[in-house]
């Protein structure tokens, strides 16, 4: 059948053939056998397999084929959830900051009012530091020691999944005392330690002591509990404490000048203390770790193991006064 007529080609007529002996004719070229091409698929215009193996191939073809298809349709749809994820989030994406890391605390979030922190937050201030070495020792600096502890402390504070610790500063430039207690604030601190080194002209000056919230001011009495329980553990390891017991009050007179009184005298005094103290909003204690200038204490709590012994005191007593004021009351309360 004619394939593109659908009919058949007409018969050619019978032809007599004389049987006398005819001159043989003349050779002739034979014409060359062009190849027939395979019939066409009537659907897709493609040529049908002719043979068994011919059709393995086409078949493995045909596989291929749509698997590339498929791939190509999975790219679009990846593609084209990127667009709208960019669409949606590009402005974020693009604001300043928003590719910096976060395995340096926040000196205080951005929105105060945003995200609740999930556990109860501490507020860790490394003294001096962003440009401000403190004291300068005759083995290291007073920030040197002052941020390690800190960090090693925050460290202590994350795995406890009880604390919401954060730094006051981020340490990038020098940030006054009372920047430091207004980042306290925003970041909803409700306890803070500063950490500080003491130093003196005499390498036997030695021993620890801490300042908390003076008489008259509001958080004194859980302030004082928090020092005292801090100079407690100092004590226990055998380091000298400072005055009475390690714990004293600071005040700055009208020409600025320190004026210290031993923990026992309670008198209220109107001279301002501390200004981290004073505006920081919550229970506060600043402690002098230890004499920078003083081979002894650097050994106890000033050299890199002395630091991680400093932040596991740190961390004990912050737990210990956290059972004794925050659990107990939630408990009081439930009772």
């Amino acid at each position: 059948m004619d394939h593109r007529t659908g009919h058949s080609p007409a018969r050619a007529k019978n032809t007599y053939h004389s049987t006398a002996r005819q001159a043989p004719p003349r050779s002739q070229p034979v014409p060359p056998v062009c190849p027939v091409p395979p019939p066409r698929s009537p659907r897709t215009g493609r040529a049908r397999p002719q043979a068994a193996s011919s059709y393995r191939q086409y078949a493995a073809r045909r596989r291929r084929g749509s698997a590339l298809r498929r791939l190509m349709y999975l790219m679009a749809a990846v593609l084209l959830a990127g667009a709208v994820f960019l669409v949606l989030n590009g402005p974020e994406l693009l604001l300043p900051g928003a590719a910096e890391p976060e395995s340096q605390a926040a000196a205080a979030p951005a929105d105060p009012a945003g995200t609740e922190p999930t556990g109860f937050v501490v507020a860790v201030d490394p003294g001096h530091g962003g440009g401000d070495p403190g004291t300068e020792g005759p083995y290291f600096n007073e920030d040197e020691m002052t941020w390690e502890t800190a960090e090693l402390l925050m460290d202590l504070l994350e795995a406890d999944g009880r604390f919401a610790p954060f730094l006051t500063t981020d340490g990038t430039e020098y940030e006054r005392p009372s920047q430091r207690a207004a980042n306290a604030v925003a970041g909803g601190a409700q306890l803070l330690l500063s950490i500080h080194g003491n130093s003196g002209d005499d390498p036997n000056y030695a021993g620890f002591e801490c300042y908390p919230v003076p008489p008259g001011r509001t958080y004194n009495a859980e302030s004082l509990a928090f020092a005292q329980m801090i100079a407690d553990r100092f004590g226990q390891t055998g380091e000298r404490l400072r005055g009475e017991n390690g714990v004293r009050y600071i005040y700055y007179d009208a020409n600025n000048e320190k004026q210290i009184f031993e923990v026992s005298d309670t008198t209220v005094h109107s001279d301002p203390t501390f200004t981290l103290l004073e505006e920081c909003g919550c229970p506060a204690v600043l402690a002098e770790q230890c004499f920078i200038t003083s081979p002894e204490d650097v050994a106890a709590f000033g050299d890199e193991a002395g630091r991680q012994a400093a932040a596991q005191i740190y961390y004990e007593t912050i737990c210990e006064w956290y059972e004794t004021y925050v659990e107990a009351a939630d408990s009081d309360a439930l009772t």
